[in-house]
C-alpha cells in the first residue's frame, strides 16, 4: 500500500494501476484502493476500466460521494453526458458539495453549456451553504448593520449596536453597548421552526428567548426571572419601520401575560 500510495501521489500512473490493482485483487473490500485504481485508470485514459472500478464503491459511506464524482468526469470524457449528470447529481446527493472544485474540473468543461450543470452546482451550493438559500434564515436581516440607539419616547441617547451576519449567514450577532455591554446569538431553528436568541451581558444576566417573524415584526418570548428572582414572562419585539429604522419594545409580565408592563422601548437608527 505505502508504494502504490507513492506511486499515486508522484503522478506515476502506470505504476499506481498496477499496484492498486492488485490490492484490490488481494483485498477486494478495500474503497480507497478502488479509488485510486480508478482514478489511475482513468489518468491512462482507461474509461471503462475506471468506471468498473468506481462502481464497486458508490456505497460506500465515505468514498460513495467521491465515487459517484469521478463517476461524472469517466462518463463526460466517455461522451455519455446524460450519465455524467446522473452520477454528479448523485454525488450532490452523497454530499460532494464542492462547487469551485466542480466549476475546474477540466474533465467537466464539455458539460458547463447545458442548463442543467448550473443547476447540480446551485443544488450543491445550497446544500454547502444552508443559510444563505433557505428564506427563513434572512427574515431578520432588516436588524443587520451600525446603530445608533435612541429611546423612542424622548428620543434621548440609549446605547449603540453593532449587528453582524456570521458563521456563514446563519448567526445574527449583537453586539450592545448601553447601560453595560451584551451580546446575543440569534438563529433559526430548522427542527423547532422558531427562531432563537440567547443573550448575555457583562454582568452575568442571561435570557433565552423563542420566537417567529409574524407580519413583519420579530416577535421573542422568554420565561425568566426579576431581580428578586420571581418568575416573568417577556415579551421582545423588533419592527422595521423602514430600512433606516428598526423599533425594539420589550414587555415584561409577573401575572403569566395577563398584564404587560413596558421594560424599554428603543429606536434603532442607522449610522451613515
Amino acid at each position: 500500500m505505502e508504494q502504490a500510495n507513492q506511486a499515486y501521489s508522484t503522478k506515476n500512473w502506470n505504476t499506481s494501476a498496477d499496484a492498486f490493482g492488485a490490492i484490490t485483487k488481494a483485498d477486494p473490500a478495500n474503497a480507497l484502493a478502488w479509488l485510486r485504481l480508478g482514478v489511475s485508470l482513468h489518468k491512462l485514459q482507461k474509461y471503462d476500466e475506471a468506471l468498473a472500478a468506481f462502481k464497486r464503491i458508490e456505497s460506500d459511506s465515505q468514498l460513495g460521494a467521491s465515487a459517484f464524482y469521478r463517476e461524472a468526469e469517466t462518463l463526460t470524457k466517455l461522451n455519455r453526458k446524460d450519465d455524467a449528470f446522473l452520477a454528479l447529481n448523485k454525488a450532490v446527493d452523497a454530499g460532494f458539495v464542492q462547487t469551485d472544485l466542480i466549476q475546474k474540473d477540466d474533465d467537466l468543461i464539455p458539460l458547463h453549456e447545458d442548463p442543467a450543470f448550473k443547476k447540480i452546482i446551485d443544488k450543491a451550493d445550497a446544500v454547502a451553504h444552508p443559510c444563505a438559500h433557505q428564506p427563513e434564515y434572512r427574515q431578520f436581516d432588516f436588524w443587520i448593520g451600525e446603530w445608533d440607539v435612541f429611546t423612542t419616547q424622548g428620543h434621548n441617547p440609549a446605547g449603540t449596536s453593532s449587528i453582524q451576519l456570521i458563521l456563514d449567514q446563519c448567526v445574527i450577532l449583537e453586539n450592545w453597548t448601553g447601560g453595560g455591554t451584551g451580546k446575543s446569538f440569534n438563529h433559526y431553528d430548522t427542527r423547532l421552526k422558531k427562531w432563537i436568541q440567547d443573550w448575555v451581558d457583562s454582568q452575568s444576566n442571561s435570557v433565552h428567548f423563542e420566537g417567529r417573524l409574524e407580519n413583519g415584526v420579530m416577535s421573542y418570548f422568554a420565561d425568566s426571572a426579576d431581580a428578586r428572582g420571581s418568575p416573568i414572562r417577556r415579551h421582545m419585539q423588533f419592527v422595521p419601520i423602514d430600512a433606516d429604522h428598526v423599533r425594539q419594545y420589550s414587555q415584561a409580565s409577573s401575572d403569566h401575560g395577563k398584564s404587560w408592563t413596558m421594560e424599554y422601548d428603543f429606536t434603532y437608527v442607522r449610522k451613515k
